[in-house]
């Protein structure tokens, strides 16, 4: 009984919501015009037209007194999005718009997408964004580009989604969150699931871009974070006024984002050590609820045999066998031992879910609890799915 209340307490320590993952701060004064960098935000998406009229207006009248620039890739094709960029363009001089040929083939778009709009930045710092995320204020970009020091090359941002999204799709983006935040302020880091980062462009030229992963259809900023990435040198903004609203997902657009960055980890450096820590929080969890479980049986069991409720053969040797083991304690003190992990694992989650606005630490301990399950009906949909879906080198 002892090892399994030991357990219990050590187990709940073993999750990327246990671990401290705090705001970073930044020099006196870095948020005046004077020692904020000038910014190149770089918008590049497929048939988006749909989103640029909600979130463009939010990226075009940002407070930010050291000058920054919107650069727009589209779709050659895309008649819609042209026109509304043509109109908007004429009321903000620093948009800039540039168009993807419909001819590219044999590559990924939105790697092609994003290195045309590098290529028509002006500025030294890159600020990647989707348009199906929001600002979260006019001095979004100030609270961000203040972490755009001369000591880093990155900064990773936080995108979480709207409130209206599944409560399991705003759980499992923060979860694996998480663990790239803690990497990236443990030193060194590793990759980032979500849809805003910022880097330097000289750096993207003279390491040739996205070199070395194109065959990989998508997973663009997990590859950016993971080549560009050096040590002691990224930044997070995490802090509520740098955070973005990113619009609900559609089912399939979830599932093959999990797809794509399943695929993706095959291409990244540094993954063993990503995948031994998540492997070991799932293991400690699993192997105290298991325990937990199987001593809660033979505590029933026990219980029955001891006040003659069951009779089953052999049933003496058992009750040899357990010797001076009362059965009612052993069940009752392995559900007070899963009681109090499961009461200390809500409270060390509780901070940290409230600080991110994000679920109730009760639904997330839940959720938690069936996350091996969900990552073997990813696998067995990724054995199963066409692997030409994820190369651009069509075979």
């Amino acid at each position: 009984m002892g090892v399994l209340l030991l357990l219990g307490i050590i187990a709940p320590l073993f999750s990327p919501f246990s671990r401290k993952v705090e705001e970073e701060g930044v020099a006196s004064g870095s948020d005046n015009g004077a020692s904020l960098p000038p910014v190149s935000i770089v918008l590049a998406e497929h048939d988006c037209y749909h989103y640029l009229e909600r979130v463009l207006p939010h990226y075009l009248t940002q407070e930010y007194p050291a000058g920054y620039q919107v650069v727009v890739v589209i779709d050659q094709s895309d008649v819609k999005s042209e026109d509304y960029l043509k109109l908007m363009s004429e009321k903000y001089p620093h948009l800039y718009y540039t168009m993807l040929p419909d001819s590219s083939l044999y590559v990924s778009r939105k790697k092609l997408g994003l290195t045309l709009g590098i290529r028509a930045a002006k500025y030294e710092w890159l600020l990647f964004a989707d348009v199906n995320c929001k600002p979260s204020s006019n001095e979004w970009l100030a609270a961000v580009a203040r972490h755009c020091t001369d000591d880093k090359n990155m900064v990773l941002g936080m995108t979480p989604y709207e409130e209206d999204t599944p409560t399991y799709y705003r759980f499992e983006h923060l979860r694996t969150m998480l663990y790239h935040l803690r990497s990236a302020q443990r030193g060194m880091a590793f990759s980032t699931n979500q849809s805003m980062m910022i880097m330097r462009r000289s750096e993207f030229f003279e390491q040739r871009g996205f070199s070395g992963n194109l065959e990989f259809a998508r997973a663009e900023y997990e590859f950016l974070v993971n080549k560009f990435a050096k040590e002691d040198k990224c930044a997070i903004a995490i802090e509520p006024e740098a955070r973005m609203e990113q619009f609900e997902p559609a089912e399939e657009y979830m599932r093959m984002k999990r797809l794509y960055a399943l695929d993706a980890l095959k291409g990244l450096d540094r993954s063993a050590k990503f995948k031994s820590m998540y492997k070991i929080d799932l293991y400690m969890m699993h192997l105290f609820n298991i325990l937990s479980f199987i001593a809660v049986c033979i505590g029933v069991l026990l219980t029955a045999m001891q006040y003659e409720l069951l009779q089953i053969p052999g049933q003496a040797d058992i009750l040899k066998a357990f010797g001076t083991i009362d059965g009612v304690t052993l069940l009752g003190g392995s559900v007070l031992c899963w009681i109090i992990s499961l009461v200390e694992r809500c409270c060390l989650y509780s901070s940290k879910l409230e600080y991110f606005n994000s679920i109730g630490s009760l639904a997330a301990v839940l959720y938690e609890w069936t996350i091996s399950i969900r990552n073997m009906f990813l696998r067995i949909s990724y054995m199963s799915a066409d692997k030409n879906d994820f190369i651009t080198h069509k075979l």
